[in-house]
């Protein structure tokens, strides 16, 4: 069970773990996303396998669902990337689909940044849940864009759990924090990583969530002041991490040792006891 650190949820650390919420229908994950309605248009080409040519003449970025990055000579992470890109052509070509806005419309490219939904007989399919519920795709959010993520973080879960697409394979993995060694080489990487806070300190503003006695060398989470203040109860509320066991994701730097900047709730997830990776 997680609890992702949502803009609902306001007694996050009061209350037990809560459950994002989601349905299940035959073991088969359904979840709800509720956005603007971006319209409907027919996808007329696919390019760089992740980004829809709409017939309306606008181009769409699959906000949400971080598909695997070609690695060179890294055949793996070829392979993955080539499943989760046939597994969009098959949703998506030729199929009028229909987007959900969140707070951020374009990105830096001026691509759409949608959730995408195709009607498939009387199915209604969500193109991110299916490649993350997959196994094929990870969650990624940004602090504009947080409307939908809860749900495809359950079925990120839920993949994980079943060890399905690159779960199975190792090429996603949940890193631990003790792994400071291992975590240094992988700067610039998006990387899941889990672990005990040691403790948690404020300077400035900015809250810091350190996994190990040496700061300058262990695993930081690092929380600028604007960030914090998105959280319940905000830094004092943060400061109750201490001695919890959490998952932090993002983009992997390294900053006085191996370090995520966290810009949004979303980005950490509280675990229970019997949740953590091993």
């Amino acid at each position: 069970m997680i609890v992702a650190f949502s803009r609902i949820q306001l007694r996050w650390l009061a209350a037990p773990a809560l459950l994002i919420s989601c349905a299940f229908s035959n073991g088969v994950l359904h979840a709800q996303c509720h956005g603007e309605d971006g319209g409907s248009s027919l996808v007329a080409e696919i390019r760089g396998g992740d980004t829809l040519i709409l017939e309306d003449g606008r181009s769409v970025r699959l906000f949400g669902a971080l598909l695997p990055r070609r690695g060179g000579e890294n055949q793996s992470a070829s392979q993955a990337r080539d499943a989760a890109e046939k597994q969009i052509a098959e949703l998506v070509s030729g199929q009028v689909v229909q987007l959900q806005l969140d707070a951020a419309r374009r990105d830096r490219y001026g691509r759409v940044m949608a959730q995408v939904f195709v009607m498939k007989g009387d199915q209604r399919i969500w193109v991110q849940e299916k490649l993350v519920g997959s196994g094929l795709a990870r969650v990624i959010s940004s602090k504009e864009n947080r409307g939908c993520i809860p749900e495809l973080l359950s079925a990120e879960e839920a993949a994980r759990n079943s060890r399905l697409g690159n779960w199975a394979t190792g090429l996603f993995s949940v890193k631990q924090a003790a792994s400071e060694d291992i975590l240094a080489g992988l700067a610039q990487n998006f990387e899941i990583i889990e672990g005990r806070v040691e403790n948690v300190a404020e300077v400035k503003g900015r809250v810091y969530l350190n996994f190990g006695k040496n700061w300058r060398r262990d695993f930081t989470a690092t929380i600028p002041g604007d960030a914090a203040k998105l959280f319940p109860g905000e830094a004092d509320a943060l400061s109750k991490l201490k001695g919890r066991s959490v998952r932090v994701r993002g983009w992997l730097e390294n900053v006085n040792g191996p370090s995520i900047n966290i810009t949004h709730p979303e980005q950490l997830e509280l675990l229970t006891g019997d949740t953590a990776s091993h």
